[in-house]
């Protein structure tokens, strides 16, 4: 500052110096003198620091990726984003113990299977974003329609950003494209779980591999096995509490316990037929183990929700070629499936206001989201066809071996500013929206359970479906003799409690909606 002092006060003793002797050129010397005082003592812009904590592997270039992002965000919006992702296994405990102690931390990933949204809410550990999203979002606001953002109200709040994604779920299968070939199977025949069966055994036989892909991580969720919910009609109503659920065409809309279904027993039974036909494996891998086996060859086919374009994004996980069948019909729109992915912001987030600039930016900025999803350009990813926002590997690169490939692009933010990965992917972010937009709503969109009356119940249930629902629906222990004692064991840890309570939120829900 001395130094600034001192260069304007010469300056303007030279004006004086000039001006006594050249009358005529004094005004256009004070001009530049004005000039540089107005460059000079230019306000320097504030950074403040806001972090992002998600699940997912950790690339090696997560720092240099950081850093180009932040090129962009320390002029834009006066923010030094800092990344902190945390490996899959680990992200659900760890998070939750920095929650209870009141960690302090800005962005997180929040969804119904893992750092549960509902919870948070319940616990107070995410803050409302609606007066948030229309002062510093404007733009990912306007993104997305009034129905959909109520998808993520509780209690008439928003208290995540939804990622914009395929919403409803086409649950089907992605076999690898030359097993198909080599055991000739009939894709476009096959309509639902039993019909690639025979495919299945001749994959067994011929390359002697258990050939359906599942990771303890998915075995173990609330959603076990083959039992998809949409795929047999039914909207679950809240992803975090397994044990119930709701016909989605229910014009009653009566919630039901999910053990007692008919259909539960059908996928039961199903998977552990399976097993028994050495389809499935008995003991899944961790998902990093699990993916490592896939990539080397000795899994031939998982099953998932097949949006369009998951072939190449499986293709990009594993490195083959591989099919698309969705065997959901019809397609169900529910409030879990347009909150499967969401980010919140912290209650003790000390700059709520910049991490909402941030979760505008992952929206809205395509620059920002490819760099955070795909990489740096040069580095990680090239051009193929940039007027279709095509992009490939740099030489020599793949996505086994790239030092930055996440492939997580629907955990942080509108997935359809990515870029596609394949030319066969061109296209796909357009059939996801009609899918979005032609799938059946159930009788139940928007409405989302309060889980606060019955918190002690839902962890009492969660604790039996996990001891019960989650290795029958894996079809790790048999239906018969177990069914009935599960049955019993949740109705006394609660869940009768909890479904008349979601039964008369729903009622309240629905009146006051006009349903």
């Amino acid at each position: 500052m001395k130094r600034i002092i001192l260069s304007l006060s010469l300056l303007i003793i030279v004006g004086v110096f000039v001006a006594a002797c050249a009358a005529p050129a004094a005004q256009t010397v004070e001009v530049e003198v004005e000039k540089v005082v107005t460059v000079e003592v230019a306000a320097p812009v504030d950074i403040v620091d806001v972090t992002y904590t998600y699940p997912g592997p950790i690339p090696e270039d997560v720092p240099l990726v950081q850093d180009a992002m932040n090129e962009i965000l320390n002029e834009k919006i006066g923010v030094n984003l800092i990344l902190e992702n945390i490996d899959w296994g680990a992200y659900n405990d760890k998070m939750q113990l920095r929650l209870a102690a009141g960690e302090e931390c800005d962005i997180i990933f929040t969804a119904p299977w893992i750092n549960s949204y509902a919870n948070n809410v319940s616990n107070g550990n995410l803050i409302p974003l609606d007066g948030l999203l229309l002062e510093d979002a404007p733009g990912l606001w306007a993104s997305m329609p009034a129905s959909t953002w109520d998808a993520a109200r509780v209690k008439g709040k928003i208290y995540g950003v939804i990622n914009q994604q395929i919403f409803p779920k086409p649950w089907g299968i992605h076999p690898r494209k030359d097993l198909a070939e080599k055991y000739e199977l009939d894709i476009d025949a096959v309509e639902k779980w039993e019909d690639v069966e025979p495919w299945l055994a001749a994959v067994r036989d011929g390359e002697g591999i258990t050939p359906v892909y599942i990771n303890m991580e998915g075995a173990t969720s609330s959603t076990p096995g083959l039992w998809r919910s949409q795929y047999y009609g039914y909207d679950p109503l809240d992803d975090g509490i397994g044990a119930i659920v709701m016909k989605a065409d229910d014009p009653d809309r009566i919630v039901v316990s999910t053990l007692e279904l008919p259909a539960f027993i059908e996928a039961s039974d199903l998977a552990a037929h399976w097993i028994e036909e050495g389809f499935l494996p008995l003991e899944p891998s961790f998902k990093d183990e699990g993916d490592a086996a896939f990539r080397a060859g000795l899994y031939a086919m998982a099953y998932h929700v097949e949006k369009p374009g998951n072939e190449i994004e499986a293709q990009n996980a594993f490195g083959f070629e591989f099919l698309r069948k969705n065997l959901t019909n019809p397609l169900i729109l529910d409030t879990a499936g347009a909150t499967a992915t969401l980010n919140g912001i912290c209650a003790t987030s000390r700059h709520p206001a910049e991490a909402m600039k941030v979760l505008e930016e992952f929206n809205t900025n395509p620059d920002i989201y490819n760099l955070l999803s795909r990489g740096i350009e040069g580095v990680h990813w090239v051009w193929a066809d940039e007027a279709n926002k095509v992009i490939g590997y740099p030489e020599g690169v793949d996505g086994s071996t790239s030092t930055y490939n996440p492939n997580t692009d629907w955990m942080f933010g509108n997935q359809f500013n990515a870029y596609y990965r394949d030319a066969a992917q061109v296209g796909a972010w357009e059939e996801t929206l009609e899918m979005n937009n032609t799938a059946m709503p159930s009788t139940a969109l928007g409405f989302t359970v309060d889980r606060k009356p019955i918190e002690t119940e839902i962890a009492q249930v969660n604790a039996v479906w996990a001891e019960y629902g989650v290795p029958i629906g894996n079809g790790w222990i048999p239906v018969d003799g177990n069914a009935d004692e599960g049955i019993q064991k949740l109705k006394e840890a609660g869940l009768d409690t909890i479904i008349a309570e979601v039964q008369r939120q729903i009622d309240e829900w629905a009146v006051l909606n006009n349903k």
